[in-house]
This record gives structure tokens, sequence and C-alpha cells, in this order.
């Protein structure tokens, strides 16, 4: 007798632990699909403006995912360089001039988060 388990071999692989297939991300997906080539072209005005946003929305919350730990490790990276331990103690020493010494440096670093986010809300803005 076999140790394979045959059961499952039609479904998409278990990449999803401890959920079951699809993931998060597949359904947002499929969602935004539904949105953007079976309702959004049958409609119009107004519901068609909206639609594109809400389809616009999915596409953020997808990137959102998929960069989520990776984001969180390099914002945290960011911080503890300049020695901030959040966002708004980052913004309370931005405003006691804690960083005006080296301006450069922060610039730098606010540079990085703002690109890590823009990547996330619009990455056509870099094209």
């Amino acid at each position: 007798m076999s140790n394979v388990d045959m059961s499952d071999w039609g479904l998409p692989s278990r990449t999803n632990y401890p959920y079951d297939a699809p993931s998060a991300t597949e359904l947002i997906q499929a969602v935004e699909e539904c949105i953007t080539e079976e309702i959004m072209p049958s409609s119009d005005g107004s519901t068609k403006w909206k639609l594109r946003i809400a389809a616009n929305a999915l596409k953020i919350a997808i990137r959102e995912i998929e960069g989520g730990n990776s984001h969180r490790d390099t914002l945290q990276t960011i911080l503890t360089d300049i020695e901030a331990i959040d966002m708004h103690d980052l913004s309370e020493k931005i405003k006691a001039g804690d960083y005006d010494d080296r301006f450069e440096m922060l610039q730098e670093k606010l540079l990085s988060i703002v690109t890590m986010k823009l990547a996330v809300a619009n990455p056509e803005h870099f094209q």
C-alpha cells in the first residue's frame, strides 16, 4: 500500500496553511476580476466610477497582503536605524527637532518609507 494520498490531487496545492484554497489573495483577485471583467463593462456613469474605485481598493489590498511581512520588516529596520520606536515616535522626534542635524539621513529614510507605501497604493506612479 502506498503512502500517497490521492484524495486531493484535483485540488490546488495547499500552500495557504492553516487555511484551505483559495487563499485570501486569490479570493480578492476573483472579486476584482468579476468587477472589472463582468460587472463594470455593462455599467455606466457613477456606478462604473464606483466599481473602478472598488476594484482599485481590492488591488491595493492584494499588494498589502503580498508585501506585508517584507514591508513590516523594512519599516522596522528603518525605524531602528533612526532610533524611533514606531511612526508616531518618529513624528514626535521630527517635531521636536531630533533630526535637524541629520536632515539628509532623515530624508533618505523617509523617502524609503514613502516609496514603499506608494508602491502599494499606486505602483503605476513609478512607470
